[in-house]
């Protein structure tokens, strides 16, 4: 696995590939078209286009490559890319071929308008059949006019379903997952480039074993590749926004809008700009009063992003100004755990085997998997990987033991 999909089928976009088709046929017949792909960072636009261009040479298509965002007019190609426009024996003359513009995740300068969709003029100035490709992120709005175009279509990319997921992660490890790896690669509920950074990251690491054609996990540890992408994707939002997706991703997968505005000591309508912009990220989603996470992984990417100990006090403050401000507390966490069963779940989240454990503790291995026996249950779990990712976000003593030995 080198980190990338190129070479890999692309999984669960049929339906989508589908339109691509109808709208390159119907540019070639009919002379122009726009098509609009939207879809949160990370989620597979840029793989769409690359597959659609494909397409589309194969359609006898020109490829061109604007700036959408300025007035001048695309002069000649030079290079590669006039080898490719002079055409390849065998297909008509490049000057009657159509072309297919793309714009990857187009993105407006400020008070700058964009350019009208139009075929690109070359030889002498023609015009000839056009389809335009463009992708943009949630909230930006469509980032090319309609203009003179024949027909427009739009698409909205969502995450991948459970069985596609499994089936891209089957290509990137070219072996079947094990049960505890497809637990956790659950977590990231089909978002592809997080599928990809995790696989890579823990590979990279280490983490991961091949026994008996099974890939198998060693460790509950979040790969730091993952982490660093994680990052550097949030560093695309507003401070505003970043601050407001790290308060919600600390206080759980599901958030009342009261408590963040609590926190931030600002009103819930004053948010509401910010709200827009963490709704565009595609990282939450509204549901009435409160917003939900895309999927634990990416939560607990976010509040991971936030060191433990200032995590632990957000809490606190949180539960705090709710009793301060006679808003009914949030619902019980989960259970308590002993000094003894916050040790065992620390040990866990290390990577220890239970004998390890054992060892580690002076207790039998059967009295360790006695115990965490006794965990799945009261967490509703079934693995460790489950209990790891309850304990995060459901046990503050547990989160408090830790802060206090750092």
């Amino acid at each position: 696995m080198n980190g990338t999909l190129t070479g890999l089928p692309l999984r669960g976009r049929e339906r989508e590939m589908r339109t691509v088709r109808e709208l390159l046929e119907y540019g070639r017949r009919a002379g122009r078209a726009l098509l609009t792909v939207e879809g949160m960072p990370g989620i597979g636009k840029t793989r769409l286009l690359r597959e659609a261009a494909a397409l589309a040479e194969g359609l006898g298509y020109v490829r061109h490559h604007p700036d959408p965002w300025t007035d001048r007019p695309p002069g000649r190609r030079g290079g590669a890319a006039a080898g490719h426009a002079r055409g390849r024996p065998g297909r008509c003359p490049v000057a009657t071929r159509p072309v297919l513009v793309l714009v990857d995740d187009a993105r407006p300068a400020p008070d700058t308008p964009p350019r009208g969709p139009h075929a690109p003029r070359e030889h002498g100035g023609d015009e000839r059949p056009v389809v335009w490709l463009v992708s943009h992120r949630p909230g930006t709005g469509p980032v090319l006019p309609p203009g003179p175009t024949g027909r427009s279509e739009r698409l909205s990319l969502g995450p991948l379903s459970p069985s596609h997921a499994l089936d891209l992660a089957r290509d990137l490890l070219g072996v079947e997952p094990s049960p505890d790896l497809v637990r956790l690669l659950d977590q990231a509920r089909g978002h592809p480039r997080l599928l990809l950074e995790l696989l890579a990251g823990l590979r990279e690491e280490g983490s991961l074993a091949t026994v008996d054609g099974e890939a198998r996990l060693l460790t509950t540890r979040l790969p730091a590749r993952l982490s660093l992408r994680a990052r550097a994707t949030m560093e695309r939002f507003s401070p505003e926004c970043r601050q407001l997706l790290r308060v919600a991703a600390v206080l759980g997968c599901e958030v009342v809008y009261e408590d963040v505005a609590l926190l931030l000591r600002t009103s819930v309508s004053a948010l509401l700009p910010a709200l827009e912009e963490v709704a565009a990220t595609g990282v939450v989603r509204h549901e009435g009063d409160r917003a939900v996470f895309a999927g634990p992984l990416l939560r607990r990417l976010v509040a991971e992003s936030v060191p433990e100990s200032l995590r632990l006090s957000l809490q606190r403050e949180a539960a705090a100004l709710r009793t301060t401000t006679g808003l009914p507390p949030a619902p019980p966490a989960g259970p308590e755990l002993s000094r003894q069963q916050r040790e065992l779940v620390g040990l866990v989240r290390e990577g220890l085997t239970n004998q390890q454990i054992a060892r580690r503790l002076a207790l039998s291995p059967h009295t360790v998997n006695y115990h965490l026996r006794k965990l799945f249950k009261a967490y509703g779990v079934s693995s460790r990987i489950d209990l790891l990712t309850a304990a995060e976000h459901l046990d503050p003593t547990g989160r408090a033991a830790r802060a206090r030995q750092n």
